[in-house]
C-alpha cells in the first residue's frame, strides 16, 4: 500500500511530533498500535479502507470518537437511505457486489443508513492514523540500531531507539556500578553495530606473606587480578587455584611467595626444593626433616628463606679418646679438628706426649684419638764406695822390720742420678744420667822400714898365713861375693819387676779401688765369664801385655804380677779397658 500525505489541521487531527525524542522515549509504536487495533487487510492484501467502494459494517471500523452524541443521530432525516453507486469495472460492465457489499444489502435497513451515516468521518481518522504511522514507521525505522553488549566477557545483541551507551543498557535492563568498567563511556553515542564491553568491578583482597592488600579489580580470575597488582601468580603458592573465577561479592585469597633452595646432608648429593616456607625450620618441618640431637643445620633455623639459600645438614661424628692408661671414652662433637675438641675438653698435652693422629687432623666418624702419656723419673741414689785395699810404702829410713800407718783408710760415697722413661704410668728402665762424688774412698798407707846396717868384718892377718890366709879366703869368699851379686841383682830385678808394684806409691793410678769395682778385691777370682783376677783380664790381653811369664791367666798370678800387667795396659790405653775405670778418682 502506497502512502498518502497526512492532511494537516484535520478534525482528527495527524499530530506527529517530529522531535527523535518521541520515538527514543517510546520504543516500538508501530508494534503497539497493530496490538490493539490489528490488522485491517483483505484475504488478498488489499487495505479494506483504501477505496471508496469498499464499505464494511460500523462494528468492523475503529471508532473515530469513543462516542456518538445523540444530536448527530438527530441531524439525519428519517427515511433517507444513501445507496451506494455501483462503479464499472476495467470492462466498462458493472461489476458484481462485493462481500463488503453483499454484507450492507443483508443488513436491516436502519444500520445500513447509519453505516452511510459515519462512513466520512471514520474513513478521515483511519487515513490520517494511517499517515501518521507510515509516517512514524519510516523515521522508527531510521533510529532502530542493533547494538552488541559484553558484559564480562559474555555478549548478546539488543536493538534499540537509544542514542546513547547509557540508553542502550537501560534499554537492555543493565545497571552500571561505581567500580564497574565500561567502553565506550556512557555519555558515548551509538549507531548501528556498535560494541559495548562492561566488566563488572570485583573486591578481590590478597594476603601475601602476611600483608593484606585489598583492591577493586575488573579481572574475572585469580591470576588476572594477581598480575593486575603487579605479582606473578607462579611466584606463589595460593589458597584458591589460579584459574578460580572472582564472584561480584569478592574474594579473598592467601598467597606465600615460593623460593627455591637447595636441602640435604654433608657428603650427599643437594635436592631442589620449591617451598612457600618463610623460614630454615618453616622449610624442615615442611620436608619432614628432623633435626636430631646429634644432627647440626649449616645455617640458624630462623634464618629467612630466599631463593639459592643452601640448607646443609651434617651428623656429628662420634670419636674415642684414649688418654694414656685411663678408660677408652666415646663423644659427639660439632668442632673440626682433634685440638678443638682436646681443648674443648680441658686435656692437656704436655712437650714430650704423643698425640695420633695429628692435633690439625679434621673430625669424622668413627676416629680414635691415642693420647700416649710420655714422662721421665729421676731418681738419685747414694752409693757406698769401698775403701780401697791398703798401701805400703817401703821406707829406707825406717828399719827393716818395723811398718808405720801413715794414711788411715776408709770406703767413699757416690750420688748417683737415674732416669726412666714412664709410658703411660709405666717407668722404663733407669739409665745412670749423673754420678757425684760425696767422700771419696781412701785407701790406708803403711810405712815399712827398709834400711839394714851394713855388716862389718875385722881380720889380722900373719906374714906367713897371710899368704895362705889371703889365698885361702878369696877362694871362699869368692862365693860369697858372687852371692851377694847375685843377691844384689835379685833384688835389682824385684825392684824394676811385678814386687816393685807391691808398694801403692808406685801405681799410676789406684788399682785397689778399680779392682775393688771389678771385683770386691778378689784378686784369684775366677767366675768362668771369661773375665780373671782382680783387674778381670781376659785372656788375651794378659798374654798380649806380658801376662804370660807369670801364669797363663791373670787369676794365677800375685796381686802384684796382675798390677804390673796393668801398668803396661794403662800406659798404651789409658783406663779405657775397665769400665771401673772412673772408681779410681
Amino acid at each position: 500500500m502506497t502512502p498518502f500525505p497526512c492532511p494537516n489541521g484535520t478534525t482528527y487531527g495527524c499530530d506527529l511530533a517530529s522531535s527523535d525524542d518521541v520515538f527514543d522515549s517510546t520504543p516500538e509504536p508501530t508494534q503497539a498500535f497493530f496490538d490493539q487495533f490489528g490488522d485491517h487487510r483483505d484475504a488478498d492484501g488489499s487495505d479494506a479502507l483504501s477505496g471508496a467502494s469498499e464499505v464494511g459494517s460500523v462494528e468492523d471500523l475503529p471508532p473515530a470518537h469513543p462516542t456518538v452524541s445523540a444530536e448527530d443521530a438527530d441531524d439525519e432525516q428519517p427515511g433517507s437511505e444513501v445507496s451506494p453507486e455501483p462503479e464499472p469495472n476495467a470492462a466498462g460492465a458493472e461489476s458484481a457486489p462485493t462481500a463488503a457489499e453483499a454484507t450492507a444489502v443483508a443488513l436491516p435497513a436502519a444500520k445500513v443508513a447509519k453505516a452511510h451515516r459515519y462512513r466520512k468521518p471514520a474513513l478521515v481518522s483511519v487515513a490520517a492514523l494511517v499517515c501518521a504511522l507510515t509516517i512514524g514507521g519510516g523515521v522508527i525505522a531510521a533510529k532502530t540500531k542493533t547494538v552488541t553488549i559484553s558484559v564480562d566477557g559474555t555478549q548478546r545483541q539488543i536493538t534499540t531507539l537509544a542514542g546513547s551507551v547509557d540508553g542502550a543498557l537501560a534499554a537492555a535492563g543493565i545497571s552500571v556500578s561505581a567500580h564497574d568498567a565500561l567502553a565506550p563511556a556512557g555519555s558515548a553515542a551509538i549507531a548501528d553495530g556498535s560494541q559495548i564491553a562492561l566488566n563488572r568491578g570485583r573486591l578481590f583482597t590478597v594476603t601475601i606473606d602476611g600483608k593484606q592488600q585489598t583492591i577493586w579489580t575488573t579481572a574475572r580470575t585469580v591470576d588476572q587480578a594477581m598480575a593486575e597488582i603487579g605479582r606473578n601468580p607462579a611466584d606463589y603458592q595460593l589458597s584458591a587455584n589460579r584459574s578460580r573465577a572472582i564472584p561480584l561479592n569478592g574474594l579473598t585469597v592467601a598467597a606465600s611467595t615460593l623460593h627455591t633452595v637447595k636441602v640435604g646432608w654433608a657428603g650427599r648429593k643437594m635436592a631442589s626444593v620449591t617451598s612457600p616456607a618463610t623460614t630454615v625450620a618453616a622449610l624442615l618441618a615442611q620436608q619432614g626433616i628432623k633435626i636430631g640431637p646429634n644432627e647440626r643445620v649449616s645455617v640458624p633455623l630462623n634464618t629467612v628463606l630466599s631463593d639459592g639459600v643452601q640448607v646443609t645438614i651434617r651428623t656429628l661424628p662420634t670419636v674415642v679418646i684414649a688418654d694414656g692408661a685411663k678408660k677408652a671414652d666415646s663423644m659427639v662433637s660439632e668442632l673440626k679438628t682433634v685440638g678443638d675438641l682436646l681443648k674443648s675438653e680441658g686435656i692437656k698435652v704436655g712437650k714430650d706426649d704423643v698425640v695420633t693422629p695429628a692435633l690439625g687432623t679434621q673430625l669424622k666418624q668413627g676416629l680414635k684419638i691415642s693420647i700416649t702419656r710420655v714422662g721421665y723419673q729421676l731418681v738419685t741414689k747414694k752409693l757406698t764406695l769401698p775403701q780401697p785395699a791398703g798401701q805400703t810404702v817401703d821406707d829406707d829410713t825406717m828399719d827393716k822390720g818395723t811398718t808405720s800407718v801413715t794414711q788411715q783408710g776408709h770406703a767413699g760415697v757416690v750420688e748417683v742420678t737415674y732416669r726412666a722413661k714412664v709410658v703411660n704410668g709405666k717407668a722404663g728402665r733407669p739409665q745412670e744420667v749423673a754420678r757425684k762424688t760425696v767422700q771419696p774412698a781412701v785407701a790406708s798407707i803403711t810405712h815399712v822400714g827398709t834400711y839394714v846396717a851394713p855388716v862389718v868384718v875385722t881380720s889380722t892377718p900373719t906374714p906367713s898365713s897371710t899368704s895362705a890366709s889371703t889365698s885361702t879366703p878369696p877362694s871362699s869368699s869368692a862365693p860369697q861375693t858372687s852371692s851377694s851379686s847375685s843377691s844384689s841383682s835379685s833384688s835389682s830385678g824385684s825392684g824394676s819387676g811385678a814386687s816393685y808394684y807391691d808398694n801403692p806409691s808406685h801405681w799410676s793410678v789406684n788399682w785397689d779401688a778399680i779392682a775393688h769395682c771389678e771385683s770386691t778385691n778378689n784378686w784369684a777370682i775366677n767366675t768362668g765369664n771369661g773375665y780373671y783376677g782382680g783387674l778381670q783380664f781376659d785372656i788375651g790381653t794378659w798374654l798380649s801385655n806380658g801376662g804370660g811369664q807369670y801364669a797363663p791367666r791373670a787369676d794365677l798370678a800375685t796381686k802384684d804380677e796382675q798390677i804390673a800387667v796393668a801398668e803396661k795396659v794403662y800406659a798404651s790405653r789409658g783406663l779405657q779397658p775397665w769400665a771401673c775405670g772412673y772408681a779410681a778418682g
